[in-house]
């Protein structure tokens, strides 16, 4: 029997006091009566209406088509997906547990204790009595992105005697505000191992959304409390990623070929990292992707470095780049496979932290008056129609973006469809220049085309 998805509406909450839907995915196989005694990991996702479909606030993981490839391919053993959906208006408090300043930042309170005995305690023994599961914390992962990232990741270290597997995609741990003067992390680090296995990730084109730096703090933390680079914890950071549900789908097979299948071997790398760091400031590090004959990839954080001038430089297993004095040197990378790669960086005295890049946006004439709009960054008004400003971005700041009024506004192409997506790598003194050609929401109604995502928090 080929795979399907079951809907089970209004799922209803008495920790919430809320109801939603939960779409069970079923593996080709499960109702096969040469299977009948078989029994299945369980995989919970979050955000569950755009995780086998789209709809008009976001595009799809399109997660019941990696699955039933991977597991054809022998990738993975067949599994069990729970989408579990959010609901509209609360999804943001219920992924988020209590830290004492969380009100101050959204404006409500946090409800991911409420969220954790939802998902523990009624989800889960539901679907462990419905359905044949294996319902140990050994076969039992939960999996999200961006604020449901960050929930994956409480939930491992909270519940680990439910929760074995945890993927965390670009999970949302800090709120920095533009200027980059304050940030404000959204949960505590957590500076113990419990007996989970964890695939984290993000993306390099995420902007101020969620920032490779934040995820690197905590990932730094887990192997400090034992986690063991490759075995209990992976590692990917994808330069080229934005924040969006394309984005996720895209890499969807690599958290579940680690958490439930074996990524293989080794079959090339590539090694990334700047051209150059300052003697002081921001940590700078090596990326070193390795790529499986599986089509896994993932960073190495426990890798084999060779400097050809130590007095310059060294660089740790987990690509962190420690300058020693002004010079330049090459940075050797060998992987499982004794390939190596090797890039130059130079090691100065002061390197800026921040970039200054200038705007300027034109706006079509029945644009709304609004006070800002978003190209990456927040933009104020500075003229009739026009937005923008001078801005000090962090070096290496890089975002993929439609030009929006805020959710729901982005900017339309000629024929009224959302414009292609736009990325900003900023570099000193770049001024960028956009035109809006039109406001979707501006557009009449279109349909039987393809809904697409929007940027998720």
């Amino acid at each position: 029997m080929p795979s399907k998805i079951v809907t089970l509406a209004g799922f209803r909450s008495a920790f919430l006091n809320n109801e939603r839907e939960l779409y069970v995915y079923l593996p080709d196989g499960y109702g096969d009566a040469s299977n009948e005694d078989a029994r299945y990991p369980v995989l919970y996702m979050q955000d569950g209406q755009h995780v086998f479909a789209a709809d008009t606030r976001g595009g799809s993981w399109e997660a019941h088509k990696i699955a039933d490839r991977l597991i054809a391919e022998g990738r993975i053993r067949p599994i069990i997906i729970v989408g579990v959906a959010h609901v509209t208006g609360a999804r943001v408090a219920e992924y988020m547990h209590p830290v004492p300043w969380l009100e101050e930042v959204f404006g409500e309170g946090a409800q991911g204790d409420l969220y954790e005995r939802f998902l523990a305690e009624e989800v889960k023994p539901y679907i462990d009595r419905k359905y044949r599961t294996l319902p140990d914390a050994a076969h039992t992962g939960v999996l999200g992105s961006s604020a449901g990232g960050l929930l994956a990741y409480n939930l491992g270290f909270r519940r680990p005697e439910t929760f074995g597997l945890v993927g965390a995609l670009c999970p949302f741990f800090v709120r920095p505000d533009q200027s980059q003067e304050q940030e404000l992390w959204l949960s505590q680090i957590h500076r113990f191992k419990p007996p989970i296995r964890i695939w984290m990730d993000v993306g390099g084109a995420e902007g101020f959304t969620v920032m490779e730096k934040h995820v690197r703090t905590v990932v730094r933390a887990m192997i400090e409390a034992g986690f063991r680079p490759g075995v209990d914890l992976m590692y990917h950071f994808i330069e080229e990623s934005g924040h969006y549900q394309k984005d996720w789908a895209a890499r969807l097979h690599e958290p579940l070929i680690f958490l439930f299948g074996q990524p293989g071997r080794v079959i090339r790398s590539q090694l990334r990292g700047p051209d150059a760091v300052g003697l002081a400031g921001t940590p700078a590090y090596f990326n070193a992707v390795d790529e499986y004959d599986s089509g896994f990839a993932a960073t190495n954080l426990d890798g084999a470095y060779g400097v050809s001038e130590p007095s310059v430089l060294s660089v740790l297993p987990d690509g962190a780049i420690v300058p020693r004095q002004e010079g330049v040197a090459e940075v050797t990378y060998m992987n499982a496979e004794q390939q190596t790669f090797t890039k130059a960086v130079a090691v100065v005295a002061d390197l800026p932290q921040t970039v200054q890049v200038s705007f300027r946006v034109e706006v079509p004439a029945d644009t709304p008056d609004a006070d800002r709009i978003y190209a990456g960054i927040e933009l104020p008004k500075i003229g009739p129609r026009l937005y923008g400003g001078t801005f000090a971005l962090p070096r290496g700041f890089a975002v993929e973006f439609r030009i929006s009024r805020g959710m729901g506004c982005e900017e339309s192409d000629e024929r009224g469809r959302k414009a292609p997506y736009r990325l900003l790598r900023a570099d000193e003194g770049l001024l960028v220049e956009y035109k809006v050609k039109g406001w979707i929401d501006r557009q009449p109604r279109r349909t039987g085309e393809d809904e697409e995502e929007g940027e998720t928090a």
